[in-house]
């Protein structure tokens, strides 16, 4: 088994800038500068994740996901570079708005099983 190179913080901050464009959030410049070794396992993470080649899922679904995921999360600039990337990995704009709708609902579905206890003491109330 051949190891994996691992890129230094230099390397991760240009490829994340050529793949991200103007997407790219302000945070990796920030941490290269102040903790470049917790960005090169950031990009390490992700490359095992959302960029893993070897995964069983499409990777048009992967970004689709991540999409989701971000926008859940409230990671605007992270949800629009997902989303240029599933784009880039051959999803359409409508799947895009429907990973959208999917994550609204899960928010919304959120809400609603934070309030179960709420709503069971205004039921005995």
């Amino acid at each position: 088994m051949s190891e994996q190179k691992i890129p230094n913080a230099e390397q991760v901050l240009s490829m994340m800038t050529a793949r991200m464009g103007d997407a790219l959030p302000a945070w990796p410049a920030k941490l290269k500068e102040l903790a470049p070794d917790l960005l090169v396992a950031t990009a390490m993470s992700s490359a095992q994740s959302v960029g893993r080649e070897s995964s069983t899922v499409p990777a048009k679904h992967r970004y689709l996901i991540a999409v989701g995921a971000a926008l859940g999360r409230g990671q605007e600039s992270c949800a629009r570079s997902q989303a240029r990337a599933a784009l880039a990995a051959g999803a359409s704009v409508e799947e895009v708005v429907d990973a959208i709708r999917i994550a609204r609902h899960m928010a919304a579905s959120g809400v609603l099983d934070t309030a179960t206890s709420l709503l069971g003491e205004l039921r005995k109330g």
